[in-house]
């Protein structure tokens, strides 16, 4: 149940913050800074539809990429040394990113008077991340699982000869697909950043 709301719970919140300022949509202010410099607001916006769902929007495409990032990782990744616990480091500094990218894309879409609630916002986001390392490296070392067979075309995601992590190697056949896979999310949060 833990793990289920932990998944979840980046997306709940999104849809949160998307119910909360519909339903207090008559309340908020028609003219809000968006942007703000040493002297003060620098960037206003009009409340629209538009104006908060864009960041949600934004939110929900970082939260699933990660998602997607972490299946497709976890899926086509050759084992570490200690193969439990480096998954379970991929999955705990995943889901602490996709709480991150929750947070701020999700207290962006809110109007407000000034940056602090955004800057806050940021702040508790970014104690997922030592949180998730705490997570993994705490206690006893899972034990061990199965080995885990190579597929027919070998590991996408190989150990770096420097032991630095994972990197993806060239010649394998789905070397394309997983440069999509990698540059997805970023693009597709590119592509709405320019539209919104």
């Amino acid at each position: 149940m833990v793990r289920l709301l932990l998944r979840l719970g980046p997306y709940a919140l999104l849809a949160g913050i998307a119910a909360g300022l519909a339903a207090t949509w008559d309340r908020l202010p028609a003219r809000y800074p968006v942007h703000w410099g040493v002297g003060g607001a620098v960037r206003w916006a009009d409340l629209s539809p538009r104006s908060v769902g864009t960041p949600l929007l934004m939110g929900a495409i970082a939260v699933a990429w990660l998602g997607l990032l972490r299946r497709f990782t976890l899926a086509n990744s050759a084992p570490a040394p200690d193969p439990a616990r480096a998954r379970r480091l991929l999955v705990a500094v995943t889901i602490g990113t996709q709480w991150l990218m929750a947070i701020l894309f999700g207290l962006a879409a809110v109007p407000r008077q000034g940056p602090g609630l955004v800057v806050a916002g940021a702040g508790l986001g970014m104690l997922f991340l030592p949180l998730a390392l705490i997570v993994t490296f705490s206690g006893k070392a899972p034990p061990a699982g199965a080995p885990v067979p190579a597929p027919p075309e070998g590991w996408l995601f190989v150990q770096r000869k420097d032991g630095t992590g994972l990197g993806i190697d060239p010649r394998h056949p789905r070397f394309w697909q997983a440069v999509l896979v990698l540059a997805a999310g970023p693009l597709a949060l590119i592509a709405v950043g320019m539209v919104g």
